[in-house]
């Protein structure tokens, strides 16, 4: 199977969900992606460029605040990734947070995320 690509992510928000803190600003933005066909791929799922998240610099920091499937989410600024995470309490340390790792992703995740940069 193929893994998600940054082109299976889309991404939406209303200008009115974009505040400016001077020259930052913060979005409030919804992510979808997956069909149940396509794989996670192992290290996360690409995301499109920060220009279509409303930012023409850089992206400081994304948080999800609605996870609806299950899963944890972690954004990866280095590498411009979202992470999955599951909590795996059968493993000897109890509690950790792992990374889904080449596996089926959900049929359509849809995340709300709040987004800071410039």
């Amino acid at each position: 199977m193929a893994a998600l690509a940054a082109t299976d992510v889309a991404v939406s928000f209303d200008q009115r969900d974009v505040e400016l803190l001077g020259r930052k600003k913060m979005v409030f933005l919804d992510l979808t992606f997956g069909d149940g066909a396509k794989t996670y791929p192992t290290g996360g799922v690409p995301l499109p460029a920060k220009e279509m998240m409303g930012f023409s610099k850089y992206i400081r920091a994304m948080q999800i605040i609605n996870p609806d499937n299950g899963y944890g989410y972690s954004y990866d600024r280095a590498n411009h990734k979202l992470k999955m995470l599951y909590a795996d309490y059968d493993a000897s340390a109890d509690g950790a947070l792992i990374e889904v790792a080449n596996t089926v992703a959900p049929a359509q995740a849809v995340l709300t995320a709040i987004v800071w940069g410039e």
